[in-house]
């Protein structure tokens, strides 16, 4: 649990989450007060992750919403967009404060279904570049591993 002051807008992005995350493919229930978030994102349909449940984890500064919150990708996955933890998604590196959660995770969802390879960069750039249906099988091959 956090030990921060309690939030209003917090708590509206939890109940948002818990009211919208089946149709954002995700699994999870944050409680009140709790500025850590670990969810579960299911792999879309016709990807390389499908079938593949990925664990993110929101961390909530106790200055939000007027500090970003930090995304990171807990489950090992190849992705052009992906390295490590950290998440290069253009709307979470230009942060605007009235963005909610749902559209961060539905964008990190869509990402997965669309890599943006004008922001490719880590360990999997070169791969996705010079065989890409090398990157697809390794990308199959990871969430088979991890994504359980």
């Amino acid at each position: 649990m956090g030990s921060y002051p309690e939030n209003e807008r917090l708590e509206k992005e939890r109940n948002e989450f818990l009211k919208w995350k089946n149709s954002i493919s995700c699994e999870g229930n944050p409680q009140k007060n709790d500025y850590t978030w670990n969810i579960i994102m299911n792999g879309p349909l016709d990807s390389p992750y499908m079938g593949g449940k990925f664990k993110i984890r929101i961390t909530f500064d106790k200055k939000y919403p007027s500090k970003e919150p930090l995304f990171e990708f807990l489950t090992p996955i190849c992705h052009i967009n992906i390295d490590e933890k950290h998440i290069c998604l253009s709307s979470l590196n230009h942060y605007d404060p009235n963005s909610s959660i749902i559209k961060f995770l539905s964008e990190i969802f869509m990402m997965l279904t669309s890599p943006n390879k004008d922001s490719a960069y880590g360990t999997y750039k070169n791969l996705y570049n010079t065989d890409y249906s090398g990157y697809l099988k390794k990308a199959r091959e990871m969430t088979r591993e991890y994504a359980k």
